[in-house]
């Protein structure tokens, strides 16, 4: 029985962008504590960790679509 839908394979990019965001920011923890942070660096990472979950999410989910379609 074949499966419709894409549920399945927009969790599992859910949670590819939500690891990746952690790993990122884990990162940027460390460099966070060599590094004074400014508001502007703040905001910089802000926008990083959005950018990146966006595109690892839509990345994996486009190649689990591909895969299964």
């Amino acid at each position: 029985m074949a499966r419709r839908g894409g549920d399945l394979e927009a969790f599992i990019a859910f949670l590819g962008g939500l690891l990746a965001v952690g790993l990122t920011a884990l990162a940027m923890a460390g460099v966070g504590l060599t590094v004074r942070p400014t508001p502007a660096l703040r905001a910089a990472a802000l926008v990083t960790l959005g950018a990146v979950w966006l595109t690892v999410a839509g990345t994996v989910y486009g190649r689990l679509r591909a895969r299964t379609g």
